[in-house]
């Protein structure tokens, strides 16, 4: 592999936590949504460092494989190729890629909730019992790889352009990092149109029915029956499973571990 390249596979998901730690660490401070703090941060620390180089491994050396092969088979003209204005393309193709990758994001979301082999994998990211920016990044590497390439595929197979795929992207990695943070954010009615750490905390929420799939928009959870509006303090999975990076790793891939 080129020096380079190696590099960038270390430095940019680095590079990422460290602006996310600058940007929501003075707003947790400042307008925390629940009093509690955490305590622990190695098992967190290691998943935001180890586990996103892992990631971003795997997505070089098998999402982007697979994405490719997918890539030929979608169209030669881009989608809404038709809208003369580039400008209004672009803002239309963003918008639609937005809404397939939630779209997709949220049936991925109720399989991995429905199907065991999928919530093993699903159920090590819900473990963590603080909801903070930090636990954003608790997930298991094999359960990243397979939710990019269901959020991705449509987006490549229907000839969603690069530039607004990107911004897709983008926009989602922080979407993601901002509904696990520890941030109060008062948006009155808006809440129904974006999804605020509020929304989220709920499908944390240990116990009860689960609820609010959708990542950045809450009408689609309102369009299929699985919005709540309630606030959550309780955190966190019934069972006991490890404590420590390697363990929450391993326990998915345990054939008694159930």
């Amino acid at each position: 592999m080129d020096d380079a390249i190696g590099i960038g596979l270390v430095a940019r998901p680095l590079l990422f936590v460290a602006l996310a730690a600058l940007a929501f660490l003075p707003l947790e401070h400042v307008a925390a949504a629940h009093a509690q703090r955490r305590r622990r941060f190695a098992t967190d620390l290691a998943f935001a460092t180890f586990g996103q180089v892992l990631v971003r491994l795997g997505l070089v050396l098998v999402a982007g494989g697979v994405l490719a092969r997918l890539d030929a088979a979608a169209p030669d003209r881009p989608l809404l190729a038709a809208i003369a204005d580039r400008r209004a393309r672009f803002v239309v193709e963003t918008s639609v890629g937005l809404l397939l990758f939630e779209l997709a994001g949220y049936a991925y979301h109720r399989l991995a909730h429905a199907v065991p082999a999928l919530w093993r994998l699903h159920e090590i990211h819900h473990s963590s019992e603080m909801m903070d920016w930090l636990a954003s990044f608790r997930q298991h590497p094999l359960e990243i790889l397979l939710v990019t390439l269901a959020q991705n595929a449509p987006l490549v197979l229907l000839g969603v352009p690069l530039g607004a795929h990107a911004t897709v992207l983008v926009a989602l990695k922080l979407a993601t990092v901002f509904v696990h943070s520890n941030v109060r954010v008062p948006l009155g009615p808006l809440r129904f149109l974006i999804a605020t750490p509020l929304f989220h905390h709920r499908h944390h929420q240990r116990g009860g029915a689960v609820a609010n799939f959708a990542s950045l928009f809450p009408i689609i959870d309102l369009a299929f029956g699985t919005h709540s509006d309630e606030t959550s303090r309780r955190f966190g999975v019934e069972r006991r499973l490890p404590d420590s990076f390697v363990g929450l790793l391993l326990a998915p891939l345990r054939r008694g571990d159930r």
